[in-house]
């Protein structure tokens, strides 16, 4: 399958979210997050970027690879007059700047192998998404790798539309493939699709709750008083809070922190829990969105 998403952040299942994304930015650019079902680290997509998948049938898992999966892939790309290697990584590069990052999962004897090409992506959205502080998080999630990357276009020797692009890589493909033959997604699959994304990957406990436990701390001026403090979160929900400080009974505003407490860690769900807080109300130089960006 050859497929396109909207402007989107896809992390690996066993990772953090917020640990990996620039959230101020994917906020003010409506950049949609996700998790998908294989490991690995976290990708940024856009209409430029191109994923392709593999779905097999495995009886020995123990020659599954993913050189042997995304083969096909690569010789088009080279077929095309792209110098694409294989990484140790499992990654596509070019002149050593990563164009394609691929996962792989497993179930039983159904073996998942895919990945990203990177086309003509807008890279800098891709650097200011993925620009994240993961040393306020402390957890035991997986983390990314970075990489220097590039886009495939800049290395053909004539540039074509994403359309053509994704037209001649298909063709390539299979003429790789022994006996090729094309089956169309019906309605009923097409609608079992939806159910499942509905129903499952497009929910909060898929999305925020599947992150491995973890403690985030932060320190910032709320209303002209400097104030540390971290909090425990588990399957996305804020357990716990602490005030670091040492008179925090003196914390004028350590209420606001109260309410959080058994709710979900998530801006907006934040944002709506806090709305009409009279203490962050009465103080005019400091916005509930200020005060809620903090919180991440």
């Amino acid at each position: 399958m050859l497929y396109i998403n909207e402007p989107s952040i896809i992390i690996g299942k066993h990772q953090n979210l917020y640990s990996e994304i620039n959230l101020p930015y994917v906020l003010a650019n409506n950049i949609h997050l996700a998790r998908r079902i294989s490991g690995g680290g976290t990708v940024y997509q856009d209409l430029y970027n191109l994923n392709f998948s593999f779905i097999h049938e495995s009886e020995n898992l123990n020659k599954i690879n993913f050189a042997k999966y995304t083969s096909p892939v690569l010789d088009s790309i080279r077929d095309m007059g792209v110098n694409a290697q294989f990484s140790g990584r499992n990654d596509f590069l070019i002149e050593t700047k990563k164009v394609s990052g691929n996962a792989m999962h497993i179930f039983k004897t159904r073996v998942l192998s895919h990945g990203t090409l990177l086309f003509n992506s807008n890279l800098k959205v891709l650097s200011a998404a993925l620009r994240n502080n993961p040393e306020k998080y402390f957890d035991k999630s997986i983390k990314s790798v970075r990489s220097k990357v590039t886009n495939i276009s800049d290395y053909l020797a004539d540039r074509i539309p994403m359309d053509l692009f994704v037209e001649s890589l298909f063709q390539n493909i299979l003429t790789k493939i022994k006996d090729p033959y094309l089956n169309s997604i019906n309605d009923q699959e097409t609608k079992s699709i939806k159910n499942i994304s509905t129903q499952k990957f497009q929910t909060f406990e898929w999305i925020y709750g599947y992150s491995p436990k973890y403690i985030f701390h932060n320190s910032f001026k709320f209303i002209e008083e400097p104030v540390r403090f971290c909090l425990n979160i588990e399957k996305g929900i804020i357990r716990s809070y602490q005030i670091l400080r040492e008179n925090k009974e003196d914390f004028e505003y350590q209420s606001v922190f109260e309410i959080l407490v058994d709710s979900r860690h998530e801006f907006n769900s934040i944002m709506e829990l806090l709305k009409g807080n009279e203490i962050l109300n009465s103080n005019l130089k400091f916005s509930l969105s200020d005060f809620c960006i903090h919180l991440f």
